[in-house]
């Protein structure tokens, strides 16, 4: 792929301290950008873990911390980061850094061009600061075109300024491989027995009650059948809890978090996400399609943009255990349908790529920066060394 021909200054903030779909999304972009050429700078909490995952690959970082007292400073930090580092693009990604971002951008000279990525399809309000925040950037990035047009009916953004660029997938990491026989013998798989799995950070709306129900249902009808759960999270006890509740300890793989997730998912025979709410096109489905893997998952947020019913997979109503279950059942059960979406999956994956969305990327810098002279390089600053 060819870069783009004019390299800029990208200052992203970031005020989550966590490590799901959206720090992932964040990190994969300014891993892919400076490899393009440009100049990457992130800003965020440095008891985040996108932060110091970015500290360890030596970008220019700069902590800022977010909340109560500390959200003024953060904004007077970032109004002198803004003019000082030089910044062409000024990308927020939480609500919170958002308008900090928005307020440190509205009062200077010489401002950046704003954008501003929504990863969640959660619903937003409709009062009149969310809609300044969401009107002002030249443009909205969103990880689904389910996402952009929420922002365009409760917000009123206009349709030329949402771009829904889904986050890419490396077709080099997932790839279809068998399954590691010794990865299988230390979680005690029984043979023969139907793999299913799922890949999330664990959360509520992820469905894994829904889905732990579904699988009560199959083993109730006979079927040999394990799931894994891959991730850690803060619903875990309630998952516990629930695998307790159904008897199903003998039955379900909770592995926790997972760096190197290609192993987990060729052990999987199914991949399944039982989500009800807030997803774009999730990270893990389009993982699990390059990898080959059959689908079930849910009608909500961006997986209809990916899953075809009866095309790519299976899709079943959010919330709906018995209706999970069904589409578990009927691929479990059939071989050749199973093989079909095999064959689908990594030529859908190929439509998701990191290169095609770090293309996308660049073409919308392209569309909505000046065409003008850039200024001049900003001099290297040190990582971590930045605003306080």
């Amino acid at each position: 792929m060819t870069g783009s021909p004019r390299s800029y200054t990208i200052l992203h903030t970031e005020s989550s301290l966590g490590w799901g779909g959206q720090e992932h999304r964040t990190f994969a972009e300014i891993r892919l950008l400076r490899e393009r050429g440009h100049r990457l700078l992130l800003a965020g909490d440095p008891r985040g873990e996108l932060y110091r995952r970015s500290v360890g690959e030596d970008f220019v970082t700069f902590p800022l911390e977010f909340g109560g007292t500390r959200t003024w400073g953060a904004w007077l930090a970032l109004r002198r980061l803004l003019q000082q580092e030089r910044v062409d693009i000024l990308n927020t990604h939480s609500s919170l850094d958002s308008w900090v971002g928005f307020l440190a951008w509205l009062t200077i000279k010489n401002r950046p061009t704003l954008v501003r990525t929504r990863h969640l399809s959660t619903p937003v309000a409709t009062n009149w600061p969310t809609r300044r925040l969401y009107r002002a950037p030249a443009a909205v990035i969103t990880t689904s075109r389910d996402i952009s047009e929420l922002l365009h009916q409760r917000l009123g953004v206009p349709r030329q300024r949402l771009h829904a660029i889904p986050t890419g997938v490396s077709l080099t990491d997932f790839t279809p491989r068998p399954p590691d026989s010794n990865l299988a013998a230390g979680l005690g798989l029984p043979p023969g027995a139907f793999i299913f799995g799922t890949v999330s950070v664990l959360r509520s709306w992820k469905g894994h009650l829904y889905l732990l129900e579904a699988l009560k249902y199959l083993l109730e009808e006979g079927l040999s059948a394990v799931l894994i759960i891959v991730g850690e999270g803060p619903y875990r006890p309630v998952i516990e809890e629930k695998v307790q509740g159904l008897d199903l300890a003998e039955q379900v793989r909770l592995v926790g978090h997972q760096e190197w997730i290609p192993d987990w998912l060729a052990l999987m025979d199914d991949f399944v996400l039982a989500s009800y709410a807030h997803e774009g096109v999730p990270q893990a489905l389009l993982q699990a399609l390059a990898m080959g893997k059959p689908v079930v998952a849910t009608r909500t947020g961006g997986i209809p943009e990916v899953i075809i019913p009866e095309e790519t997979g299976l899709l079943a109503s959010p919330r709906d255990s018995r209706a999970l279950a069904r589409a578990m059942s009927r691929l479990a059960r059939d071989a050749s349908l199973r093989e079909r979406f095999s064959q689908q999956g990594p030529q859908v994956a190929s439509l998701f790529s990191l290169d095609r969305m770090a293309d996308a990327l660049e073409a919308l810098y392209a569309e909505i920066m000046p065409a003008g002279p850039l200024p001049a390089s900003s001099p290297q600053v040190s990582p971590s060394k930045g605003a306080s």
